[in-house]
């Protein structure tokens, strides 16, 4: 599209001799030169910043479109360097406008964060779990074995305490409470 307008603009200039002198050089050529030789490299800056390698080609013919039209109104001595900064500004356009239509959809994720659990949560959440298979163990205790194992963790009796409140000796009292620990253990270790 680019080289069209510039050979158009130089056919206008050698029909009208009163027009300024074509500062693309005579019939473009200083414009189609510049087009075969800067154009792969445009290419590839565009690829190489943007992940949408379509929107490539697009950009180099945008960016030729508008060194065209720059140079139509005025003479450019090199080209190059105003058509990289053509370049840049279009890039810093077309970032620009992606990250202004992104925004209602973005997330701030911080480095090992899932959007959709918090860590408290999942924290609660296994907790929850946990509490859950301890009463249904300590629900299958014997009640005998139950209270004494209640009355040592929740009571926070000793013992000696528990043996003399239900007239037990200490070892029966340390066999009671063994065998709820080994039951909670392994309703924990089967889940």
């Amino acid at each position: 599209m680019p080289m069209r307008h510039a050979r158009a603009l130089a056919s206008e200039r050698r029909a009208d001799p009163s027009a300024p002198e074509d500062p693309g050089g005579s019939d473009g050529a200083n414009l189609d030169r510049l087009y075969r030789d800067e154009a792969p490299r445009l290419a590839r800056f565009f690829r190489r910043r943007l992940r949408e390698t379509d929107d490539a080609p697009d950009l180099v013919q945008e960016a030729f479109a508008r060194l065209a039209s720059f140079m139509a109104r005025e003479a450019l001595a090199n080209p190059a360097p105003y058509l990289q900064r053509i370049a840049r500004n279009l890039l810093f356009e077309k970032t620009r406008r992606r990250k202004r239509s992104l925004a209602p959809f973005h997330l701030p994720i911080g480095e090992g964060d899932e959007p959709a659990i918090a860590p408290e949560q999942e924290h609660r959440i296994e907790e929850r779990d946990v509490m859950r298979i301890y009463q249904r163990a300590l629900d299958e205790l014997p009640e005998k074995t139950r209270a004494i194992f209640l009355l040592h963790r929740v009571d926070d009796l000793t013992y000696r305490e528990i043996g003399e409140r239900l007239g037990i000796s200490i070892p029966t009292v340390q066999y009671h409470i063994a065998r709820s620990l080994a039951h909670i253990d392994a309703a924990l270790e089967s889940e």
